[in-house]
């Protein structure tokens, strides 16, 4: 297997998921049949991302119900992956943070696909930049569509 630097191979990484995370909003949520990434990995990369993400933030990205982020987090919080905290001046404002063991879990998921789709990894980087560029337009373009109908209505 050909050797990658580790920049390299964490934007590589970091591109499939960015791929993966706009093709199921795309699919309207029907990408996980693919199996390249649970809820819950694209949970960690969500919270990988920033400090502190709330859960409508993930809802959001993710496009799955409150219920269903609901008893996933609890599975998470419990197995130490993540953390909940409440806001400090409005208690009912909830935001979540990766640990230390959903980061290590993460890493490894991204080693993975790195170990996955050896070979020429900075031409596949490009492939996949692009591909992502393209799939925001579409989703964007989706999206005013959409709110051309709603404001038709």
């Amino acid at each position: 297997m050909k050797q990658i630097n580790t920049q390299e191979s964490n934007l590589f990484s970091k591109s499939i998921v960015e791929l993966k995370l706009i093709s199921d909003r795309i699919a309207e949520g029907k990408g996980e049949e693919a199996g390249i990434f649970s809820n819950q990995h694209q949970i960690l990369y969500i919270l990988s991302r920033k400090d502190v993400v709330t859960p409508k933030e993930i809802i959001a990205e993710l496009n799955i119900a409150k219920s269903n982020l609901a008893i996933l987090a609890k599975k998470m919080i419990k197995d130490g992956q993540i953390e909940s905290h409440k806001d400090k001046f409005n208690k009912r404002e909830i935001y979540y943070n990766i640990t230390p063991v959903g980061s290590q879990m993460l890493q490894e998921k991204l080693d993975n696909i790195d170990t996955v789709c050896e070979g020429d990894t900075k031409k596949v980087i490009n492939v996949i930049a692009k591909a992502v560029e393209e799939l925001k337009k579409l989703e964007n373009k989706s999206a005013s569509q959409k709110r051309r109908k709603t404001n038709a209505i």
